[in-house]
């Protein structure tokens, strides 16, 4: 049965304490049940992500925006991959963020503190998160988001006095403007650059050449600590790229929104199921199109670096927000409906430990694929990839729901608690 915060020792916080995206509050029947349903909500969107991040770790950088960055793959392999763009890139990374907005909030609105103080704690929170961000994205895997939730939370700290009007306003502009700034680079690289250096570009991130796509299975397994300088210095490039380019953009105004749908009742379950239905119906049927539209003109373009890169993948963008909606209005009802109670349960413990889980998709994916693991990097199809996300997530399943009946507070939000407490 799924089951509110319980006020011990492990599950319960002090005064503008907070687990990962969400606080402890006090334990009215109302408030446990919103957290519990917030964690459910997260643990969805925590094992969700594992779907396109796999494609990161076991397969050529390139494959990851370019399913047909080598070739024309195989049609299981195709269709593998379209299905999980469909319903998964940026989806879950974007529930996420909603969730880590609406935390935010949460934690704002019953600290105890004064202002000042909750924004020095929150600084300091944010301060080693950040760290954290860092050290998983230099030592383990570059496509970190911890730092950029880190940056990002900073800035929409001094937004949470703010109304849903402005949140939404806030959102609907950095959301388009991100938009925009990619559709100017699209721009530029199709019509600026000299025809040779669109090749050089495509021929490094798009389609890389048999020495390239060697050189990166040597760095990523047989050279892993010979390599470690190039691919810290690879980490930082695409880091700050992603953070001036899609991340500070897209990530702020998924926090606004977050913040926008608690207070609305959203996200706290208070909408009825009817209403709840319509998103899961207007989300998917208006996102999926859309993000199949895009896929289609990449496809007519024949997956063309200065279109698909840049001005092709706007339409995942737009629609990914429409289905991240519905995904999350679905979970709402179910959690409502009071069905699936053992899986809910389940998505609940991996909620409750989503720094843990994050952070461990990404020990466990190295173990199985870089150089101090088994090597598996570039050796699966994307049906194989499957596989081992299918494989994780039972683990991790099973993990959470141990750790929780035992020990309570997972190992990493026990590590972030005592670091940003400590003085």
């Amino acid at each position: 049965m799924i089951t509110p915060p319980q006020a011990d020792g492990d599950s319960r916080v002090p005064r503008g304490g907070t687990r990962f995206f969400a606080v402890s509050l006090p334990s009215a029947a109302g408030a446990d049940r919103r957290l519990a349903t917030l964690d459910v909500l997260r643990g969805v969107a925590v094992l969700g992500i594992l779907l396109m991040n796999i494609q990161s770790f076991g397969l050529i950088s390139s494959q990851y925006v370019n399913p047909k960055a080598l070739g024309e793959p195989p049609p299981l392999d195709w269709l593998v991959w379209l299905i999980s763009h469909l319903v998964a890139d940026e989806k879950f990374i974007a529930m996420l963020t909603i969730l880590f907005g609406a935390g935010l909030l949460l934690m704002a609105q019953h600290s105890r503190c004064s202002a000042a103080d909750f924004e020095h704690a929150f600084r300091r929170r944010m301060g080693w998160l950040f760290l954290f961000g860092l050290a998983h994205g230099l030592l383990v895997w570059p496509g970190d988001i911890l730092a950029a939730y880190a940056v990002c939370g900073l800035i929409v700290m001094h937004f949470r006095h703010l109304g849903v009007r402005q949140w939404l306003v806030i959102s609907v502009l950095l959301f388009a403007g991100a938009m925009l700034l990619r559709a100017l680079l699209g721009v530029g690289v199709m019509f600026l650059l000299p025809v040779e250096w669109i090749d050089s570009l495509a021929a490094r991130y798009w389609t890389p050449s048999t020495s390239a796509v060697a050189a990166e299975v040597d760095r990523l397994t047989h050279d892993w600590v010979s390599a470690f300088g190039e691919r810290v210095v690879n980490a930082v490039g695409a880091q700050l790229w992603m953070l001036t380019t899609d991340r500070l953009w897209r990530m702020t105004a998924m926090m606004c929104l977050g913040m926008a749908l608690l207070q609305l009742g959203f996200l706290s379950g208070r909408w009825s199921m009817r209403a709840y239905g319509r998103v899961v119906v207007l989300g998917l049927g208006i996102g999926m199109p859309v993000v199949l539209l895009g896929v289609g003109l990449n496809e007519a373009a024949g997956w063309d670096f200065a279109f698909s890169w840049f001005l092709g993948r706007i339409f995942n963008h737009w629609g990914s927000v429409a289905i991240s909606l519905a995904w999350l209005a679905g979970g709402i009802m179910l959690v409502k409906s009071g069905a699936l109670q053992r899986t809910l349960s389940a998505l609940q413990a991996v909620g409750r430990m989503a720094l843990t889980n994050y952070l461990g998709q990404s020990l466990i994916c190295g173990a199985i694929f870089y150089g101090f693991g088994l090597g598996l990097f570039s050796q699966l199809s994307h049906v194989e990839l499957l596989g081992v996300v299918i494989l994780v997530w039972a683990f991790q399943i099973a993990f959470s729901l141990l750790w929780q009946r035992h020990l309570g507070r997972g190992p990493f939000e026990r590590v972030w608690r005592h670091l940003a407490r400590s003085r």
